[in-house]
C-alpha cells in the first residue's frame, strides 16, 4: 500500500490519497476512486441542503420541510447499506449516537418524542427561542472548511468545520468529520457523521 500525497492547499490543511482501492462484499457500493474534489463538492452539498431545509421550514414549517428533509437524508446517507454512525452536535445522554434515519430526521427537523430535538435544521437557537420549534430564524450561511481530506479507494473521510450563519445574524461554528463511501450509481453517501462544538477554554 502507498500514500501518495495529492495536495496542500493552505498550512494546516492536508488532502492525501491511499490505493489501491479496498474490496467490498456488498454489491451496492461501486468500486471507482473518490477524490479530493468529489468530497469538497459533497461537503458543500450539504450545506446547500441543510440551508434548503431550514428555508422550507421557514416558509411551510414542519409540512413542508420534514419530507424535504427526508428526501434529502435518504440521498445523502447510506442507511441502505446498513447503520450510519450519527452523532450530531446537539445531542446527549443516550440520544448522543444514532444509527437509523429516523434519528437522523429528528435531529435536522425535530417533531419526534422518542428524540425530543430542537431540529438543528431548522434554523439557528438563537438567545432565547431555543428548544423551541417555533420562531426560528433560518440558516442563511453555511460554509464548510476543510482541514484534512483522506482518500481511501472508494472511501474518504474529510474533517473540519462549518460555519453556520443565520437570518437574525446569529452565527455558530462547530467541528465536523464525515466519511463518505460511492454507491452503485457513483453518488457519494455518509457512512459517518460526527459534530460537535469546539472546545474552549
Amino acid at each position: 500500500m502507498s500514500i501518495r500525497l495529492v495536495s496542500i492547499l493552505s498550512i494546516g490543511s492536508i488532502f492525501f490519497q491511499i490505493s489501491p482501492a479496498p474490496s467490498y462484499a456488498n454489491p451496492g457500493i461501486m468500486q471507482e476512486t473518490i477524490s479530493v474534489n468529489d468530497v469538497k463538492d459533497a461537503h458543500k452539498n450539504w450545506c446547500n441542503a441543510l440551508l434548503a431545509i431550514s428555508k422550507a421550514h421557514s416558509e411551510g414549517g414542519l409540512a413542508k420541510s420534514k419530507p424535504l428533509a427526508s428526501e434529502i437524508i435518504d440521498a445523502a446517507y447510506a442507511y441502505q447499506f446498513g447503520p450510519v454512525a450519527f452523532k450530531p452536535t446537539w445531542a446527549y445522554g443516550k440520544k448522543t449516537f444514532r444509527t437509523t434515519k429516523d434519528g437522523a430526521l429528528s435531529y435536522f427537523i425535530g417533531d419526534n418524542p422518542k428524540f425530543n430535538d430542537p431540529g438543528f435544521g431548522i434554523g439557528s437557537p438563537g438567545n432565547k427561542d431555543y428548544p423551541n420549534l417555533k420562531n426560528r430564524s433560518p440558516w442563511v450561511k453555511c460554509t464548510p472548511e476543510n482541514f484534512a481530506i483522506q482518500i481511501f479507494g472508494n472511501t474518504a473521510i474529510g474533517m473540519g468545520w462549518v460555519h453556520f450563519e443565520a437570518a437574525d445574524g446569529y452565527k455558530s461554528k462547530v467541528d465536523k468529520t464525515l466519511s463518505y463511501i460511492r454507491d452503485d450509481e457513483g453518488n457519494l453517501r455518509i457512512t459517518v457523521h460526527h459534530s460537535s462544538t469546539p472546545y474552549s477554554w
